[in-house]
């Protein structure tokens, strides 16, 4: 992570220098000298980043140097930001100009000399940070010495090498996918040909068995019989072919066969060709476990030499990639491993935390040894760690502090050890990306969208000017999944990932390697508002979860180094529903609970003082939030957001959908950072900002659900960033100095995805031509909606006038089903648009 973090400070200083220099103006002078000073400190240190990634598991000192090289880069990151908004500001022009030009030209004279003083400030306390950071970065310099810190590739924890016995008694859970699996390998299709050697492979995260699944069917009776020779061969991250090859003449020689001995002095070549001897006309099965390497030419050269090998063989491979059973062709004979059950973790649990205790304490325990079991989400490894772990603890007490402790907490090498392999297999900027997976609660469906905006707010996507940071965003999403760390993957018509959810121990090892950089909390009614005590200097990321009718918790102590803050209203669980359902009756069924003594009903009197109370406390916390880059405040009880909002200047991603907020406030178009604003099923929302066309970084804006009752602004035509424009009411009326037109998309050409809802009897052509949509090359989707008949909203139609790029899919009607399989996420939302204006439930649940 530091090494991306390292990398991401250089590639933006080097683009605001070039910034600078196209743009003729010099906004910091005299810091030439520690500019290069500091670009060479951190290139050295760089170099060692490696090394010190790897020691710090086990060297606190080494962890204690990273932490302070990870807070002066944050440091340093913030300055630069500081200065690139600063440049921004001279982009744009004058903040109240009613018709500026789109601030891709020079800055004009005059109005670069009324800001002059200002300026000469900003130039000074920039480069007086800048000279501070040099010399904190000087210190933390030293230490690479100190630790003696060497320049090396990152080597990574090493796997005690897997061998094919096992104890089969204790193996639960698998008994269907073993039978599928054996079936797979007895039994040969009727047109196999003698140089067909079948791959099959087994995939899973870290822990979920795989090796233990393979172990299981290479000893089972039917397999030992049907082949003639089994050679088992754990590869491991390093695909090694000598070794492995090797490997594979000793397990098809006898051990005392001239073929087996010296080896080590064999080439590949040679190797290979004893492979090819000793296999002619056999029936083989062998094993490859834990492979990482999805280079095709590492295996091209063993699946040559099996050719010789009687029908029926099979190689057998386990690993944690997606990439690697692409490359051994595996398909169709994939078996992805699935999270065992509760019941089933908790017989591997009892299998070791039981050993040696008599029946009447096993019952002693039994309940909160299951609920433990719950802990492990599906994952075999843990369980039997835990068991492991509570083989020791022999009271309630001790049982009752596991339970209550989260796994981060815990001492579970074991557990965490596979995931590590996973980890540093990673490059670099996308270990990044993964640790901020930590942030999402557990449980929840994650949008692949959402979360590349996220990672784009957090400046984790760094991308040269010819590729898109969506891009970008896209492959580091797929790298991760091809690890096994997403699950329950969601798809498009089209197969690419709409979705994903995160295993829970992954989550938890996410965290545990975030340590004080990251904090949950969970807030409930009856909780005293004391606050939330977060590490100064330390906490960059904090993720609030609020129970029903809890307070918002205040003060924030230590939150000033805060980079995102993410807030939820917690969802209904069943308890919550059985309760409420009789919380505001009597023994007789009348409710009293929102009358005085006179029969006034006071309940709105007291949501609106809670409102703005709640507004209050939000401003006050802004204030502090100096840092932030990503705000996420879903379903929130505020009609108004606090004007503290547009202090925000390093603010990248605004988030506050399902929430009753009626208006946003002006100064929102300050933040001139700001990459993507979401107001989803913002229901009462009455109209965006005016002066929007401020938001000159805009890229993402969704108001799917939120249909504002006056008006979208005309400004919105003047964002030329944006990417994506969702749920956006227009008219087709260009004569409208306020409303946004469909024409006023002209200008919008890196649009990639469109959905409208047209406030019109049909679609005007001149407007539409107007909007030149044609030339709008990178458009893929276009979704409409409107108050039209049947004919005009056929798609034929609707493409025809607006004359949309050949590639677009241009879909219509907004009450055929066809409308949203089509587009995925995006429609999804708006289909959600669709029935909030029908209605909800009092528990947030749609209805027709």
């Amino acid at each position: 992570m530091s090494d991306a973090l390292v990398s991401a400070i250089l590639q933006q200083l080097t683009t605001i220098i070039y910034e600078e220099a196209k743009q003729e103006v010099k906004l910091v002078t005299g810091v030439g000298k520690e500019i290069k000073r500091l670009e060479n400190n951190l290139e050295s240190i760089q170099a060692l980043l490696d090394d010190a990634e790897e020691r710090q598991m086990k060297e606190k000192n080494i962890t204690i140097w990273l932490g302070r090289l990870k807070e002066v880069c944050y440091d340093m990151e913030d300055v630069l930001d500081e200065w690139n908004t600063a440049l921004l500001k001279l982009q744009v022009g004058e903040a109240d100009q009613k018709n500026f030009s789109l601030f891709k030209g020079k800055v004009c004279r005059p109005f670069f000399s009324c800001f002059r003083c200002g300026q000469v400030v900003q130039r000074h306390d920039i480069a007086l940070k800048i000279k501070d950071i040099n010399e904190r970065l000087d210190e933390i310099a030293k230490g690479k010495d100190r630790y003696q810190l060497t320049a090396r590739d990152v080597r990574q924890p090493i796997r005690a090498e897997s061998t094919s016995f096992t104890e089969v008694s204790k193996l639960q859970g698998r008994d269907e996918v073993k039978k599928n699996l054996i079936d797979s390998l007895l039994c040969g299709n009727s047109d196999e040909i003698e140089s067909d050697v079948k791959m099959i492979s087994i995939v899973g995260m870290g822990g979920i068995g795989k090796t233990a699944l393979a172990q299981l069917v290479y000893n089972d009776e039917a397999v030992v019989a049907h082949f003639d020779k089994k050679i088992w061969v754990c590869v491991s991250e390093v695909f090694d072919r000598s070794r492995i090859a090797k490997a594979i003449i000793m397990g098809l020689a006898e051990p005392d066969h001239a073929s087996a001995r010296n080896l080590d002095s064999l080439t590949l070549q040679i190797l290979l060709e004893r492979i090819r001897e000793n296999i002619k006309g056999k029936k083989v099965l062998l094993v490859l476990d834990d492979v990482w390497t999805d280079d095709s030419e590492s295996w091209e050269s063993f699946n040559q030499a099996f050719k010789p090998a009687a029908p029926g063989s099979r190689v057998l491979v386990t690993t944690r990639k997606d990439t690697v059973v692409k490359t051994m062709k595996s398909s169709p004979d994939v078996f992805p491993l699935e999270q065992l059950s509760e019941d089933v973790c908790w017989k591997i649990l009892c299998q070791e935390a039981f050993v040696g205790r008599g029946d009447e304490q096993c019952k002693n325990l039994e309940g909160i040894g299951k609920n433990i079991a719950k802990k492990c989400s599906g994952l075999p490894l843990a369980a039997k760690t835990l068991g492991s772990m509570l083989r020791s603890k022999k009271t309630r007490e001790e049982w009752t502090n596991i339970l209550n402790s989260e796994m981060w907490e815990l001492d579970l090498e074991a557990v965490f050890a596979p995931l590590l392999l996973s980890y540093f297999d990673l490059p670099s900027a996308v270990r990044r990306c993964f640790l901020y997976c930590s942030t999402f609660r557990k449980g929840v469906e994650i949008e692949r969208d959402d979360l590349i905006y996220q990672w784009m707010a957090q400046g984790y996507l760094n991308s040269s000017q010819n590729r898109g940071l969506e891009i970008t965003g896209v492959e580091y999403f797929e790298c991760l999944a091809a690890r096994s760390f997403f699950q329950d993957l969601e798809t498009h018509e089209d197969g690419s990932i709409r979705a994903c959810k995160i295993h829970d121990i992954v989550l938890d090892f996410a965290r545990f390697l975030m340590g004080n950089e990251f904090v949950v909390k969970e807030v409930h009614p009856h909780d005293e508002n004391s606050g939330i005590e977060l590490f100064p200097e330390k906490t960059h990321h904090l993720l609030l979860v609020l129970a029903e009718n809890a307070c918002f918790p205040t003060p924030l102590v230590g939150a000033e180094k805060l980079r995102s803050l993410s807030i939820f209203k917690s969802d209904y669980s069943e308890e919550d529903e059985t309760s409420n359902d009789h919380s505001e009756e009597d023994e007789t069924g009348n409710d009293h609970s929102e009358e005085d003594e006179t029969g006034n009903d006071h309940s709105k009197e007291d949501e609106t003082r809670n409102d703005h109370a709640e507004e209050d406390e939000i401003g006050n916390l802004l204030i502090q939030l100096k840092h932030l880059r990503s705000l996420i405040f879903c379903g929130g009880n505020i009609n108004g957001f606090p004007e503290e909002v547009g202090k925000l200047m390093h603010l990248k991603l605004l988030d506050l959908s399902d929430s009753k907020l009626k208006r946003l406030p002006e100064a929102i178009c300050g933040l001139l950072n700001l990459q993507s604003l979401f107001l989803r099923c913002c229901y009462s929302l009455e109209a965006l900002p005016d002066k929007i066309e401020k938001l000159v970084n805009l890229r993402h804006l969704d108001t799917c659900g939120s249909g504002c009752s006056t008006y979208y602004p005309k400004g919105i035509g003047r964002l030329t960033s944006l990417r994506t424009l969702l749920g956006i009411v227009v008219s087709c009326d260009h004569n409208d100095d306020k409303k946004f037109s469909l024409g006023d998309l002209e200008n919008l050409c890196q649009l990639r995805s469109l959905a409208l809802v047209v406030r019109a009897p049909q679609i005007d052509a001149n407007e539409a031509r107007r909007a030149k949509l044609r030339s709008k090359i990178h458009l893929k989707h276009i979704e409409l909606a409107g108050p039209w008949s049947s004919d005009e909203t056929k798609t034929d139609n609707v493409s025809k006038v607006l004359n949309a790029p050949s590639q677009t899919n241009v879909i219509t009607d907004w009450e055929r089903p066809e409308f949203f399989r089509h587009v995925g996420a995006h429609a999804l939302a708006i289909r959600e648009a669709y029935l909030f204006r029908i209605g909800r439930d009092q528990r947030g649940r749609f209805f027709w």
